[in-house]
């Protein structure tokens, strides 16, 4: 399973299972730090080769309860993990554009990201929920599936040539028609 982090800019809310491409506009690297995050934009074409995933869920870190250690200075409690682990973990944590305590996480759904929030990519593996639109051809498992022009939407290949780039991954569930969910063997 391959995961990758992104910044939701596209100036509406993602939700669990849509299909999103590269953004044109993109942060300069070397101002993020060690680890890139992608731009995305809902998929609004057919065939599109920026195709880069489906979201699957809200990145989000931890903070403490009031009482507990404070999220930022103070010394570092061990956590059995390496320092570089923990540095890591520091850098990715400064990308996230909000922390949560226990209870909130609770509460929290984790299947929608909101403008400005970072979420993860399913970019190689089983994905569970994949938005499709059958309405244009029929899916059955096995197919292989591209961006569709339903905005945040794949759809069957129906034409192999035309997709060279552009293929998202195999279906592994079927719908006859209409738009609607289906789990998806992700194969960028």
């Amino acid at each position: 399973m391959s995961l990758v982090q992104f910044v939701n800019k596209v100036g509406e809310e993602l939700e669990q299972g849509d299909v999103v491409v590269i953004a044109s506009r993109q942060p300069d690297i070397q101002e993020q730090g060690n680890i890139p995050t992608i731009e995305v934009d809902l998929t609004q074409r057919v065939h599109d080769t920026g195709v880069c995933g489906v979201v699957q869920n809200l990145y989000v870190g931890h903070k403490h309860e009031s009482g507990d250690e404070p999220q930022g200075g103070g010394e570092e409690k061990k956590s059995g993990r390496s320092k570089r682990e923990r540095a890591s973990a520091k850098t990715v944590s400064t990308h996230a554009s909000q922390a949560f305590t226990m209870s909130e996480l609770e509460t929290l759904d984790q299947t929608r990201i909101a403008v400005g929030q970072i979420g993860y990519l399913m970019t190689g593996g089983l994905c569970r929920v994949c938005k499709v639109d059958a309405d244009i051809a029929p899916i059955k498992a096995g197919d292989l599936l591209t961006t569709s022009p339903t905005k945040g939407h794949a759809q069957k290949v129906t034409n192999a040539a035309e997709t060279v780039g552009a293929v998202l991954g195999k279906a592994l569930g079927s719908l006859k028609k209409g738009k609607g969910t289906i789990p998806v063997l992700v194969t960028l």
